[in-house]
């Protein structure tokens, strides 16, 4: 199993390298389940669960997947476990195993959420648009006006939108600084905050759907970059096809962001940032890079301010559940270990037998 810290079990089974290939095998192989249970059992299970969920969905709602994109995607999932399974136990490359086993449950976890995503947009609720520009203003906070502002700045809205862009690709600079690093607990961390934060926003949009700040203000000036393609708008046509319900077949290729409220983008860039602050030199500039991101996912990204503050607030709060429950099991821990001396104290010498 691994620790909180993420290096127990290679360190293991690095040492059992050193004694021999044929007495090691059979217990190496044995090790090959315990090696592809992180980042943690439980989030493989949820992924099986979200699976069950999807197709019951499915199969009552008359809507199918196209099978090409999701064969491919959980065909590329299974070589990554193998690939993880046969660095781990078999050949000791923690660094590699580690990149290998965060991709594949990152990768496992998402097709079935970006599903039940589509799936729970079908659900008639009425939009929030209306609440949230009503927060919105309440806060002082002029959309349009802002809009009109980069409009006027060509520049800083191209460069706020590339950052933008960069939310994506920050996922995979993760997995592999931190596997290269050797920081394996905190890469599973991430690994299981993304995934946490992926399906509270995923559930908090289905109870709270929106169709964002540029579909709802219709502002007469907006800046001079395609916008459609940066998640402002072109999240409208499957949107509007899956509340019409003339949306009859998913392809992953197509799949697009429906989350207004709360901005997983911002959920992302917290984390992101978390995730590589202790690195040197790239934890600076992943902080900044992230702070522009948070900025951006009003102009580029088509969300009101409200969204904006509860992907933050989300995000600190899992965070500060997380650091919560890792304080609570390091605390129990030491306090085995400070009982342990005392029990063998305490325990009757053994005597010798002929």
């Amino acid at each position: 199993m691994l620790s909180e810290e993420g290096g127990l079990a290679f360190s293991n089974i690095g040492r059992a390298d050193s004694h021999g290939a044929s007495a090691e095998e059979p217990s190496r192989l044995r090790l090959i389940p315990a090696s592809l249970a992180a980042p943690h059992p439980g989030l493989w299970i949820l992924t099986v669960l979200l699976i069950v969920l999807d197709a019951i969905w499915l199969s009552l709602s008359g809507i199918r997947l196209q099978a090409r994109g999701f064969a491919i995607g959980f065909a590329f999932v299974a070589v990554l476990l193998v690939a993880a399974a046969l660095l781990g136990p078999i050949k000791s490359e923690p660094k590699l195993r580690a990149m290998a086993l965060a991709s594949a449950s990152l990768v496992a976890f998402t097709l079935p959420l970006a599903v039940l995503h589509y799936l729970t947009a079908t659900l008639p609720l009425p939009f929030a648009d209306e609440t949230l520009a009503r927060v919105e203003a309440a806060l002082g906070f002029d959309w349009v006006a802002y809009i009109a502002f980069l409009a006027a700045h060509p520049s800083l809205s191209w460069w706020l939108a590339l950052a933008y862009h960069s939310s994506g690709p920050q996922i995979a600079v993760v997995v592999i600084v931190l596997s290269a690093c050797s920081r394996l607990g905190r890469l599973w961390t991430f690994v299981r905050l993304y995934g946490a934060l992926m399906l509270c926003s995923v559930l908090v949009a289905a109870i709270f759907p929106a169709i964002g700040s540029y579909a709802h203000f219709k502002p007469g000036i907006v800046p001079a970059d395609q916008f459609e393609t940066v998640g402002a708008v072109w999240h409208l046509e499957p949107l509007n096809r899956l509340r019409e319900g003339t949306m009859r077949v998913i392809a992953l290729e197509d799949i697009r962001g429906l989350v207004t409220f709360p901005s997983f983008h911002v959920c992302l860039a917290i984390i992101s940032a978390w995730a590589l602050a202790p690195v040197p030199m790239i934890g600076p500039l992943a902080a900044l890079l992230n702070i522009a991101v948070i900025v951006a996912t009003i102009g580029s990204g088509g969300h009101y301010l409200p969204d904006v503050l509860a992907g933050g607030l989300l995000s600190l709060l899992i965070l500060s559940g997380q650091r919560l429950s890792r304080g609570r099991s390091i605390f129990w821990r030491r306090v085995r270990q400070a009982a342990s001396p005392l029990d063998r104290a305490a325990s009757p010498p053994r005597t010798a037998t002929g």
